[in-house]
């Protein structure tokens, strides 16, 4: 025996008006900004409520790094600046922590004259006013 449900167009209309209010019908928010991070990026995307894409420069990252890292006075130590993100041009500063002044190259050449514990310290500022800095430690025996 086969069976059958039947029922009427009025109440089929109304069972299908009633499941077109549960996520059939259209859209009315307006669109909101979403925002976009990419890892191997150096910037990140911003989806405006207009929809067209922006570039925001990905947060400015500084790492100080020097080679050797100990040995005998007098001591030549070559350093770099390793940066990420940022919006150049970037300003470096680099504080050798032994009373010389200060250098403003990215990866600068310096000689430690006296035995020591010294702390070399680098700044680095983009050009929207964003900053980071970092330090190495260098023994001069």
């Amino acid at each position: 025996m086969t069976r059958a449900v039947a029922c009427s167009a009025t109440v089929a209309l109304a069972l299908l008006l009633v499941l077109a209010g549960c996520g059939g019908g259209a859209k009315t928010e307006t669109p909101q900004a979403t925002t976009t991070t990419v890892a191997s990026s150096a910037a990140t995307t911003t989806t405006g409520a207009s929809g067209k894409a922006e570039e925001e420069p990905a947060p400015l990252l500084a790492w100080a790094d020097g080679t050797p890292e100990d040995g005998a006075a007098p001591l030549t130590v070559e350093f770099k600046a390793d940066v990420e993100g940022g919006t150049p041009p970037l300003k470096y500063t680099w504080t050798f922590g032994d009373g010389t002044p200060d250098a403003n190259e990215a990866n600068p050449k310096h000689v430690f004259q006296k035995a020591g514990k010294y702390r070399a310290d680098l700044s680095v500022t983009d050009s929207g006013g964003d900053s980071d800095t970092d330090y190495i430690e260098i023994e001069v025996h």
